[in-house]
């Protein structure tokens, strides 16, 4: 049951703020629109893509061709996403540099930043 209400709140969250967003601020979002692929990691993770949609979903495809779809925001820092994987859900936020061409994430294992930069 507490999981359910969890799933139903973040799920009521995403809402909110995907219906939020006025045209003029979904145009200003724009610049993540598109695939990202992993540029640098100092852990050694093989290297991935995030392909973001201009609806509000976001793939997460992995080195072997599986995919796992989400969902995403756009933050004044960032973007928030929200995957499912493997029945768990994962929440992820990047942080966007001030050109739109890098996202960097921190790893909750070691604390360490991995960059991903746009490639289409």
């Amino acid at each position: 049951m507490r999981r359910t209400s969890w799933m139903l709140g973040l799920a009521l969250l995403l809402g909110t703020a995907l219906a939020w967003a006025t045209p003029a601020r979904a145009a200003d979002d724009q610049w993540v629109v598109g695939k990202w692929a992993l540029s640098y990691d100092p852990d050694g993770a093989k290297k991935d893509w995030l392909e973001f949609k201009a609806n509000g979903d976001v793939i997460s495809i992995f080195p072997d061709g599986d995919r796992v779809l989400g969902m995403y925001i756009v933050t004044p820092k960032g973007v928030k996403a929200v995957f499912t994987y493997k029945g768990k859900d994962v929440i992820m936020t990047f942080h966007v540099d001030d050109r739109h061409r890098r996202l960097r994430i921190v790893t909750s294992q070691t604390g360490r930043a991995s960059v991903y930069t746009k490639v289409e």
